[in-house]
């Protein structure tokens, strides 16, 4: 029967009800059925043989759910959204968002069922079917031996030959030579100034970021085919050469701060001497749309453009920036670079700044006064004479809003690219990356290159699981009365997550912890890389609300599964929606009483395995509301709870980032391998 006929018929079924009951209740008035409780017994029966027709029922419920999920308001139409459909609505920032939606608590969990109990037949044959789902969880359940297989496709290797050549020349020739060799294959972008790009990256950044920003430069930055990376140890230069990535390896040196330092204008120098002009632009910018356009307009203006920090337009912050090759910047980079060799504790981006404001003043015809004991210069007071210039260059400064560079950075419309600052040079990149993924701008590598990218994912490697507690924006509350500011509760609950997504072979998307006063990210109550040494692969809280991990560009899951367990019916239900598609659903209860297990936990467990509709969605929603405040239940839990280790900042009132809010949560504000096992 086509969906056309079905909705016919249920349609009919739904008028002869009205009618019946109009009729009866006209009856009823004129006395004319003498006993009208015998015909509302008929109608009963009626209206239960209608709900009993299982055809009839879903094209009911098919309709009505569509008719649900538009509301006419004036001429348009109103999304209304089931209740998972926050995470993918409403990031972690935009705390005014249910306010402009429409979340639906119908359909899940599921309204009391109205069939009969099943006969003890149909009842055995359950209990076989989840003893055998109950199996299948054991033999799961070991977490230390079971492996996440749902991790990541890379893209393609370079033949061993050519990967060997361009290690032995990162091993053998001088700086200048690679750099010579690698000039010769790089295309200049002729339309912009003849421009190439690099970035520089050691191990820390190059294992999360080097795909990403390759992919980013090819795909977004516009330098395909006129990019490369400097290499600041052999770890980065050998992966570079792994994957085909050109790349100009610097000799490994124990002072890293000395050796970014000096290698970022080094390069530079090295490059304008050559009479190349380039952009330079770090690790962790991630641009959300090209400068071309912008640097074709602006060096026609300036010899020197640099992005300025966020807090202070007047400042610069040479996490990018792009010069023309000439006398003037060949003078400038030298200056700056002798600077910063001769004063070891000198920070470059203050000299760099210092020294182009002399190129400024000199052009202006300002007098020129020496920097002694310069303490805003570096870590110590640095002292050198002033640069008088010979060829002063035009020195310009972004708006801070073009280049984003801060702690908390905020974008607006004209935002070209977001620079991810610590509190000081040189901290770890994970705080940079969370900020950067929370803020949807990390590029996720593997759009065209794979199968199974960062956002970009396919078929089966499309497997994610959420935590959805009733009402907490899909995450997990302190302030509810069950579970107030119970630390202990909210670990419990994390490890029984976190377990499932290691069993269920899932990627975890993390939810949202809901303090007394904001909503925020995990990441700064759980130390990750605990998660990480587990075989825990996951995703920021915004994930699901970025469109780039979408299905489609209209649909954010090709099949979604809610689960939880109903105490008033003693049932794990299920509600399983296909194809982005709220008007086809299929929904389940399985008593908890049909498990040989004592164990709700357990069963739970069972369901998440190896229930059809389970295994085949590809987001899982799950609702650990019965769990919240109880035991752990099963071993496996058990053994990754102990193994999870968690920041020292405490919940609660006083508490260190109780009142900071997600905006103010930066790069620093997390304890990634600090944390402590509980």
């Amino acid at each position: 029967m086509d969906d056309n006929t079905t909705s016919s018929h249920a349609g009919g079924v739904a008028s002869n009800k009205k009618y019946i009951i109009i009729i009866l209740a006209a009856l009823a008035l004129a006395n004319i059925i003498p006993n009208l409780g015998s015909q509302q017994l008929k109608l009963n029966q009626y209206l239960r043989a209608a709900d009993d027709n299982k055809e009839v029922h879903q094209s009911n419920r098919r309709r009505d759910e569509e008719e649900a999920s538009l509301i006419a308001i004036g001429d348009g139409k109103r999304r209304v959204f089931p209740s998972w459909a926050v995470v993918t609505q409403c990031s972690l920032y935009h705390t005014d968002c249910p306010n402009h939606l429409e979340f639906q608590d119908y359909p899940f969990p599921l309204p009391p069922a109205t069939q009969s109990q099943q006969d003890d037949e149909s009842m055995a044959a359950l209990t076989n079917k989840t003893n055998e789902w109950i199996e299948e969880f054991k033999q799961r359940s070991d977490t230390d031996s079971s492996s996440h297989l749902i991790g990541y496709e890379y893209p393609a290797k370079v033949d061993d030959a050519i990967k060997q050549q361009c290690i032995t020349s990162t091993q053998t020739l001088s700086v200048e030579d690679q750099l010579d060799k690698i000039l010769s294959h790089l295309v200049p972008l002729k339309d912009t100034h003849n421009m190439i790009a690099f970035s520089m990256t050691d191990e820390t950044y190059a294992k999360d970021m080097l795909h990403e920003v390759y992919e980013m430069n090819n795909d977004i930055v516009g330098f395909k085919g006129a990019f490369f990376f400097v290499a600041m140890d052999s770890y980065t230069a050998d992966m570079a050469c792994e994957f085909g990535y050109p790349v100009v390896a610097m000799p490994e040196n124990d002072d890293l701060k000395k050796q970014v330092q000096s290698t970022k204008v080094f390069m530079s120098k090295l490059l304008v001497e050559r009479g190349q002009s380039f952009l330079f632009y770090e690790m962790d910018v991630w641009f959300v749309r090209s400068p071309l356009r912008m640097l074709q307009q602006h060096m026609h203006e300036y010899d020197f453009l640099c992005s300025t920090h966020q807090w202070n337009p007047g400042e610069l912050n040479i996490g990018f920036y792009a010069a023309l090759a000439n006398e003037g910047t060949v003078n400038y980079f030298q200056d700056s670079l002798q600077i910063i060799e001769k004063n070891p504790l000198a920070h470059d981006q203050k000299i760099m700044h210092v020294v182009a404001d002399d190129n400024t003043a000199t052009l202006e015809n300002r007098t020129l006064q020496d920097h002694n004991n310069c303490g805003w210069c570096g870590h110590e007071n640095v002292s050198f004479p002033a640069i008088k210039a010979t060829n002063p260059i035009r020195v310009g400064r972004l708006d801070p809003h073009v280049v984003v560079s801060s702690l908390y950075p905020v974008p607006t419309e004209g935002t070209v690219a977001l620079h991810t600052l610590a509190d000081m040079p040189l901290k770890g990149p994970f705080g940079k990356e969370m900020v950067a993924k929370e803020l949807g701008v990390w590029y996720g590598w593997g759009k065209a290159t794979s199968k199974a990218g960062y956002y970009h994912r396919e078929g089966s490697y499309r497997r994610y699981i959420f935590l959805e507690n009733g009402g907490t924006r899909g995450g997990q509350s302190f302030v509810q009365s069950k579970g107030y500011h119970d630390e202990r509760g909210f670990r419990r609950q994390i490890a029984v997550l976190a377990t499932l997504a290691k069993v269920t072979n899932r990627i975890l998307v993390l939810p949202q912890v809901l303090s007394d006063y904001h909503a925020q990210p995990l990441w700064i109550y759980l130390d990750l890389e605990s998660l990480e040494k587990l075989g825990i692969v996951y995703r920021e809280t915004n994930f699901a609300s970025n469109k780039k991990s979408w299905y489609s560009h209209t649909t954010p899951f090709a099949s979604v599964t809610q689960m939880a367990i109903v105490e008033s019916s003693n049932e794990v239900q299920l509600l399983t929606t296909d194809g982005g598609n709220q008007t086809t659903a299929s929904s389940d209860r399985i008593p908890v009483s049909s498990f040989t297990t004592d164990d709700p936990l357990s069963a739970f467990f069972a369901v998440a395995i190896s229930h059809p509709q389970v295994k085949d969605s590809e987001a899982l929603f799950v609702n650990l509301d019965h769990f919240q405040g109880g035991h752990i239940g099963s071993v496996g839990v058990q053994k990754l709870h102990d193994k999870l280790a968690w920041c020292a900042c405490g919940i609660g009132h006083g508490k260190k980032y109780n009142e900071k809010s997600a905006t103010h949560l930066g790069s620093t504000n997390h304890c990634y391998g600090s944390g402590i096992a509980v």
